[in-house]
């Protein structure tokens, strides 16, 4: 399944929505997406569309996170799939970064 990205300026934070699978095949164009943004501000990447995620797509956050907090930026994960979570939460990287149920919920934050 081919990768979408979509991104939009919400009032509170720059929302960068994915749908798909993210893996070894596809974690580079989300890597571009991310490293292009111009934000020093709040990013939420909403993953709610994401069917599949693996190591390769997880390292695309641990760059973003780094990134993000290079640039005094904030980013902000939103998945509700549980096994695109559980990705999230057995690796610990959802203690790293901000992790939300809903894009509502993440926006709020």
């Amino acid at each position: 399944m081919d990768l979408t990205i979509d991104v939009h300026e919400e009032p509170s934070a720059t929302v960068v929505t994915v749908g798909g699978e993210l893996d070894v095949h596809t974690a580079p164009s989300l890597q571009a997406a991310l490293t292009a943004l111009d934000s020093s501000g709040r990013i939420v990447v909403d993953l709610t569309g994401v069917s599949f995620l693996d190591s390769t797509g997880l390292s695309v956050f641990v760059n973003a996170l780094a990134d993000a907090r290079e640039r005094q930026a904030t980013l902000a994960v939103v998945a509700s799939a549980p096994r695109v979570v559980k990705v999230f939460t057995l690796t610990g990287l959802d203690s790293a970064l901000s992790l939300h149920s809903t894009l509502a919920e993440a926006l709020g934050a």
